[in-house]
């Protein structure tokens, strides 16, 4: 049985909400809490703001790599309820084509997506209040304050909405990137993700994270992923934006692969988006007031679909950034985000790497002349992608 993590935080139902917060975090994923948990510090109130309901249904592999493991490393480690078997997971690259695997050093630590995201939320203090179920519909900023448009549902089940103003707002709010369009910027392409959960025999499938591609997958196919955890596999398909029919097209990526793979029956199968970030100006930190983390200001990678390292990095920073601005009252209205964007620039330099690399990485020559290149060299290039 699971332990269940303390939660100190209060939770707040829509009538419940105040006419006014020193900060307001929107969206409750790793990037947003971790905002929320830096920000409190020096923040006397802080509102964390959820679409849907708590711990929420995330579709995601549940990888911590070497870097969210570091940057996790101050709040405590990460407990053994969570991690799922095989503990250890290394990632692989599978030309199934050519029959060629190329496995790596890169590591990740394998957990179960809903419990972590519960174990971050114990991590909120008193003086961070939780609305559930309540979306931001708008915004609006001056030079000393923002204010937003809230939209919930009531706990008789009406429609209610409220206007909160706070002094900093910061957007954790994911791929629809709500606040990121509000702010004029331009939106994402996004792809279209489809993830599998099937049975497996414990054991039945090597403990890798295998990056698969096939050129006899539609065109329409970007790339896919394969984990074990626990009793279940995890088969993920990557689909370009704008792509159609993508479930059926997902079907035949798995007829193909039970061709290969010892899997059972499907258990679950999961739909969701990600942002399809093209050029170093997609990463924003935000403007004015308003902070940006996690993907909606375009932190993760392009090249591998990694985002919990990115989303808990740049959630502390903007948390910390916030923090800072309320510790010092003589700093002026700007000094958070430019405070922000000085931490944000070796991640903006990593990430504007892999935009380079990524047409290089997915063009199909380039993937059969992987399969010469000695495997301690790929393993060495991983590492930085």
């Amino acid at each position: 049985m699971a332990r269940r993590w303390t939660n100190r935080y209060r939770a707040v139902e829509m009538d419940g909400i105040a006419a006014s917060y020193d900060v307001v975090v929107v969206g409750a994923g790793p990037a947003g809490i971790m905002a929320a948990v830096e920000s409190a510090r020096t923040a006397r109130s802080v509102l964390l703001v959820e679409a849907s309901s708590l711990p929420r249904e995330k579709s995601c592999g549940g990888m911590l790599n070497l870097y969210s493991r570091r940057a996790l490393e101050p709040y405590g480690t990460v407990p053994e309820e969570m991690i799922l078997d095989p503990k250890w997971i290394d990632f692989r690259y599978y030309h199934i084509d050519r029959e060629v695997k190329k496995p790596t050093q890169v590591r990740f630590l394998n957990v179960d997506r809903g419990m972590f995201d519960e174990w971050l939320l114990s991590f909120l203090p008193a003086n961070v209040h939780v609305a559930c179920g309540v979306r931001l519909a708008d915004l609006w900023q001056s030079p000393v304050k923002a204010r937003v448009l809230l939209k919930g549902l009531r706990a008789d089940g009406s429609r209610a909405e409220a206007s909160v103003d706070c002094s900093y707002l910061i957007a954790a709010d994911g791929p629809r990137a709500t606040v990121r369009e509000r702010l004029g910027l331009r939106p994402f392409d996004r792809y279209i993700t489809v993830q599998e959960y099937a049975s497996i025999e414990r054991g039945a499938i090597e403990p890798y994270f295998d990056c698969i591609y096939s050129k006899e997958f539609d065109r329409d196919y970007g790339i896919g992923y394969i984990m074990p955890k626990g009793d279940v596999a995890i088969i993920g398909s990557i689909f370009y934006p704008g792509s159609r029919d993508v479930e059926r097209k997902h079907e035949d990526v798995l007829d193909r692969l039970r061709d290969i793979y010892p899997f059972g029956e499907s258990v679950k199968r999961e739909t969701w988006i990600a942002a399809h970030l093209r050029r170093p100006a997609d990463l924003v930190a935000g403007k004015g007031r308003v902070l940006l983390a996690g993907e909606g200001g375009g932190f993760l990678s392009c090249t591998s679909g990694e985002g919990i390292s990115f989303a808990l990095n740049s959630g502390i920073m903007a948390g910390k950034a916030v923090a800072a601005a309320f510790e010092d009252d003589s700093l002026v209205a700007s000094s958070a985000l430019e405070c922000y964007e000085r931490a944000l620039k070796p991640m903006k330099k990593n990430l504007a790497f892999r935009m380079g690399m990524f047409p290089i990485m997915n063009n199909y020559a380039c993937k059969n002349l992987a399969c010469l290149v000695p495997t301690p060299l790929v393993s060495k290039m991983t590492e930085r992608l």
